[in-house]
């Protein structure tokens, strides 16, 4: 018998609107775009959504028919050069390829266009009307998708990340693949309701109330037979349009009442906590005083606003600043983006005092520049692999990276925007985390889930950043109305 085809395609990018730099073709070739062959290079082993598709198809015994995967960290909105190029690639081997039977895509949510808010509803639409109505498609979503109508109009199915930090993409990839098998073999016919609740949620964890709440629900619900899942999409605050926010998705095999009836419930569960919905951070200096206190080590002070993981710079100086006010001593701190610093540094050798001016060079207020005499302790070219539970084996590249050392504070100082969720990015720089009585990580909680086996504690700490906790700091104008916090929505 003939094998079933399955095509296989990733396009991420978590959009913050409030930076003005725009994310395009180089943008995406600093993180990774990878064609045809490449993508089962890249991914086979790895413990991420397309790993999840490559085993399932694997284990079926269908064609694998890779594309193109495609993603750069999170930043401005997307150019229209770079969404088409990938659009085309897609499009175009769905028009040469003959006799598919599914297809498998590993997309974000929180796409916005530099013309349009929702890239990846336009990508599935494009997607439909290629390979009209009869071929399944199935896509896995991260936590933070802004799900919209058009999204949910052209898909087969979708499977948003449980956890953050987000240490089950392989199983959502899993997942996501084992239900278009379903499909394929006449066994599921999905059925799928959303429902847009108005909340605009900071990135919390999903260990934490009312979170763990919620998902112990949604767990509990699985357990139906008819269920095939049932996903909370927090939504992505920093994306500035109509659709961001909080979605409830549930997905029954041929059973619309259950379906209705089970996002209903968790609306109402969800709505009647919303005002638990909130991120709670530290000053600086009172979270630095308890890193410096501790008797048990490491603390982990988390920059959450200046997280290149959602879309911020990354080369924030007030938390930085104020560890050398306050002369603390055997820290690792991760990271400054600066490769104006990085150039300078390369000019020079390990073990040599230079003066820099590190950092604030982005233009949007995080701090002025700290201008100072540090020690070179390291150069690398910025390539590890990850060992931690998110994107396990994921090759990484910070770009070349270098070490300062000022007055016992070492800072990491890369030429890429990275977001350090993995502490093998301290150890490939020559710090072992471990030892450090503090660790600065620029990061909101993806962190959590490595540094957590070893921290004594991890405070997110109130700085300045494009990604602020409070969501009543944003200047939005875009979002539905009302919706909490911004609104009291009763």
């Amino acid at each position: 018998m003939k094998a079933k085809k399955i095509i296989i395609a990733e396009f991420k990018h978590e959009t913050n609107t409030f930076c003005k730099e725009k994310t395009g073709v180089y943008e995406y070739e600093k993180k990774y775009i990878k064609t045809g062959k490449e993508v089962i290079d890249y991914f086979q082993n790895t413990k991420t959504e397309i790993g999840g598709f490559i085993d399932v198809c694997t284990k079926e015994n269908y064609e694998i028919i890779p594309v193109i995967a495609a993603q750069a960290s999170p930043g401005g909105v997307v150019t229209h050069e770079m969404f088409e190029m990938v659009k085309s690639s897609i499009i175009n081997t769905l028009n040469r390829e003959t006799e598919i039977d599914g297809i498998l895509l590993a997309l974000h949510g929180a796409m916005v266009l530099e013309n349009h808010p929702d890239g990846e509803g336009l990508l599935l639409e494009s997607i439909r009307e290629t390979v009209g109505g009869k071929i399944p498609v199935i896509a896995t979503l991260d936590l933070h998708a802004n799900i919209t109508e058009r999204m949910i109009a052209h898909v087969n199915g979708l499977f948003p990340y449980d956890f953050y930090p987000h240490t089950d993409m392989y199983e959502r990839g899993y997942e996501a693949a084992s239900t278009l098998v379903g499909i394929i073999k006449n066994n599921i016919k999905p059925v799928l309701k959303m429902n847009k609740l108005p909340l605009l949620a900071p990135p919390l964890r999903s260990d934490e109330k009312p979170n763990i709440d919620f998902l112990r629900m949604a767990h509990e619900w699985e357990k139906n037979k008819k269920v095939v899942s049932v996903s909370i999409a927090a939504g992505f605050p920093y994306a500035d349009i109509y659709d961001a926010g909080l979605s409830v998705i549930v997905q029954t095999n041929n059973d619309v009442k259950l379906a209705q009836q089970i996002v209903d419930h968790m609306t109402r569960e969800i709505m009647s906590r919303h005002k638990e919905i909130v991120q709670q951070t530290l000053p600086i200096e009172e979270a630095i005083r308890i890193g410096m206190d501790a008797t048990e080590i490491p603390i982990v002070l988390a920059d959450v606003s200046d997280n290149t993981g959602a879309g911020s710079p990354g080369d924030g100086t007030e938390l930085l600043k104020k560890l050398i006010e306050m002369k603390a001593k055997n820290v690792g701190f991760a990271s400054i983006y600066d490769p104006e610093t990085v150039n300078l540094v390369l000019n020079s050798d390990v073990g040599n005092n230079i003066n820099v001016i590190l950092g604030g060079k982005s233009n949007y207020n995080l701090g002025d520049p700290i201008k100072v005499i540090a020690n070179v302790k390291t150069i690398t070219d910025g390539k590890f692999i990850n060992k931690g539970p998110m994107m396990g084996s994921v090759l990484n590249n910070t770009g070349r990276t270098v070490v300062l050392d000022i007055n016992g504070i070492e800072v990491i100082v890369t030429e890429t925007r990275f977001q350090p969720y993995d502490p093998e990015l301290f150890r490939r720089s020559g710090i072992e985390p471990k030892d450090k009585q503090i660790l600065v990580v620029k990061s909101i909680a993806h962190y959590r889930a490595a540094y957590g086996e070893f921290a004594k504690q991890m405070i997110d700490v109130n700085t300045p950043g494009l990604a602020p906790p409070n969501i009543k700091n944003l200047a939005l104008k875009n979002v539905r109305r009302p919706i909490f916090p911004l609104d009291d929505v009763f």
